[in-house]
């Protein structure tokens, strides 16, 4: 199955200390974007942790 990199979906940001949800549509190559920066920060989070 291929997948439009340009196809634009709508990406919802909810968690118990949010008042209201967030969304924003954005296109899958930013959503990959996105996740990965996401992914560094998680990680250096981790790091900052344990040390």
């Amino acid at each position: 199955m291929d997948l439009d990199p340009d196809e634009v979906v709508t990406v919802a940001l909810d968690w118990d200390d949010l008042e209201d949800r967030y969304t924003c549509r954005i296109s899958r190559r930013q959503l990959g974007e996105l996740l990965l920066v996401l992914d560094d920060m998680a990680d250096h989070a981790e790091e900052a942790e344990e040390s």
